[in-house]
């Protein structure tokens, strides 16, 4: 369970992919012994920042791929699908199943997207 932000190009010109730069928290139960952290605790907080690339493959679903840096200790790098659900014409929600590679598990994400 986390939260995060995110900011970036989306519906800002006519293009199919997109851009953008975020940050996320997330409480974590770690079974993965090979991730590298600085504490044997189970339960760990991991911070990371990312850069995350978006490509329109339809009117609502978009291919993603993200890498990043986590807790300043390790590497991640993310792809998976982003399906949007548009509420109004600037607000939508998204489901995205993803594949952490550097956790070597599934990740869903779940956001709100302001496209002002």
């Amino acid at each position: 369970m986390g939260f995060g932000v995110e900011a970036g190009t989306w519906k800002k010109d006519a293009g199919k992919f997109s851009y953008f730069i975020g940050t996320s928290l997330v409480w974590a139960n770690n079974s993965n012994t090979k991730i590298k952290t600085t504490t044997p605790a189970a339960n760990q907080t991991l911070l990371s920042f990312y850069l995350k690339g978006q490509y329109q493959l339809t009117s609502h679903l978009y291919a993603i791929a993200a890498p990043g840096i986590v807790n300043l200790t390790y590497f991640e790098f993310q792809t998976g699908l982003r399906y949007v659900i548009p509420l109004t014409r600037v607000i939508g929600i998204g489901v995205e199943p993803a594949y952490a590679f550097g956790q070597k598990q599934f990740v869903v994400n779940a956001n709100m997207h302001f496209a002002l």
